[in-house]
């Protein structure tokens, strides 16, 4: 479909609400299956398939909508040649409450042009010298964890990378004396998702996070003044934002760098916190795979690192893939409809919610050995699973919206497990199986401790 029939109407249109004639479960008044989804969205998602099918009709905080599963599903949705799934609308109400006008949260044209605007941030050049600023952070920060008496992986690796995303997108070297204020910042940003009241009060959930989001604001509205007052030439993502101009050569509002900063920021460090987070987990439960991951990693020698290493870290990659596919860092992907469609047979109005939860394909029987189980070597020659549907492994989203920051992620992942792995064995305590936390991210509830000895 051309780009000029998309009727842009569909921004202002409300949700749509006749969904009766679909299947499924609305939960309970008002709140619909929002604590079910609190306590387990992986249960949530595999009842509503295995009682009523692929699609099925949903209710949770507050927002009605359709549950979608499937390849082929997926596939269309994510790809989206016909032009009728709007990311902006999907999110709008969840996380375009607290991260509005960020990358994930546009469509067409308007995407394609700021999407354009950023690429520059993840050239591989530009990866390259991420990769040397990001190694003496990281060697900084591992050392030192010996040394705790009770050390809990979550809070520890987080402040690393948000420290990482700082100095890489946004050019800041002396991040340690800020990053205490700004991580607590985002965590209270974060929590907001989550919270079922969404009135700000001056207590509770939502108006923590509401105030934690114009604090975020306010510091990153002082950068770009900064920035576009001292005009230096940064090869940053933040400084690249301030020289930016449109097609009629004027700078970028600074309203706009700001969503777009503090979504970057966001998306650079809490999905792969996420993604470690489980990886630590499973690696501390299994002292075989560990020791294999680091004699894999001691091939590299004592560093630094070159860029081209990491194209031949298959094993570490493979454990990455396979944390991710268990446990998506982006839970559930949600996208509206524009105009009237059919999905599995059924009529689908226009302006429909859909959520899209991400561990269902990747979980999948049909395309995958014993899914439930922690085993990086199904993405290894020969098996390699992930090949067995284009659409059953997609952490990292797929079509237009597929995540711009993929490769710094595994980047900073690898070089991270590179500097660990190698110096600390770590275990987890005996019998050792936490609450899964889904929602807001994904990660073990009581943060993953570990017991670090010398390697």
């Amino acid at each position: 479909m051309a780009q000029a029939t998309v009727d842009r109407s569909y921004r202002q249109a409300p949700d749509a609400t006749d969904l009766a004639h679909i299947p499924g479960d609305d939960g309970l008044p008002v709140i619909g299956e929002t604590l079910a989804v609190l306590r387990d969205l992986h249960a949530v998602a595999a009842r509503h398939v295995r009682d009523f099918g692929p699609v099925s009709r949903i209710r949770m905080a507050g927002q009605g909508g359709l549950l979608v599963t499937g390849v082929d599903l997926y596939a269309r949705i994510f790809n989206d040649p016909e032009e009728c799934f709007s990311a902006e609308k999907g999110y709008d109400q969840q996380l375009g409450t607290f991260y509005p006008r960020g990358l994930l949260l546009m469509d067409f044209d308007e995407h394609r042009a700021n999407r354009r605007m950023m690429q520059g941030a993840f050239k591989a050049a530009a990866l390259q010298r991420y990769m040397e600023m990001m190694q003496p952070i990281i060697e900084r920060h591992v050392q030192v964890w010996g040394r705790e008496d009770r050390f809990v992986f979550y809070p520890r690796i987080k402040q690393l990378l948000l420290e990482i995303g700082a100095l890489c997108f946004l050019g800041i070297e002396d991040f340690e004396r800020e990053a205490v204020t700004i991580n607590d910042l985002f965590l209270d940003l974060n929590a907001g998702l989550v919270s079922v009241l969404r009135i700000e009060l001056p207590f509770g959930a939502f108006g923590r996070a509401m105030r934690a989001r114009r604090e975020l604001e306010r510091w990153c509205e002082a950068m770009i003044a900064d920035r576009r007052r001292r005009g230096v030439p940064g090869d940053d993502a933040l400084s690249q934002l301030c020289r930016e101009t449109d097609e009629q050569g004027r700078l970028f509002d600074v309203k706009s760098i700001v969503d777009h900063t503090l979504f970057l920021l966001f998306a650079a460090h809490d999905t792969s916190t996420s993604a470690l987070s489980h990886l630590a987990m499973y690696l501390g439960r299994d002292a075989t795979l560990q020791s294999r991951l680091r004699e894999h990693l001691s091939r590299f020698g004592p560093g630094p690192l070159a860029h081209a290493d990491l194209g031949r870290m298959d094993c570490a990659q493979q454990c990455l893939y396979e944390a991710m596919r268990l446990h998506p860092p982006v839970p559930m992907a949600m996208r509206r409809t524009i105009r009237d469609t059919e999905l599995d047979g059924l009529r689908v109005p226009a302006h429909t919610v859909l959520h899209l939860p991400m561990m269902m394909n990747q979980r999948d029987r049909r395309w995958w050995t014993d899914p439930e189980a922690f085993d990086p070597d199904r993405f290894a020659p020969p098996r390699q699973e992930q090949r067995r549907h284009p659409m059953c492994f997609h952490p990292f989203g797929s079509g237009a919206h597929k995540c711009i920051g993929m490769i710094f992620a595994e980047l900073m992942v690898k070089t991270f497990l590179w500097s660990f792995v190698r110096r600390y064995e770590f275990t987890v305590p005996a019998g050792y199986a936490p609450h899964l936390q889904w929602v807001p991210l994904p990660k073990p509830a009581d943060g993953v401790p570990l017991r670090l000895r010398p390697a």
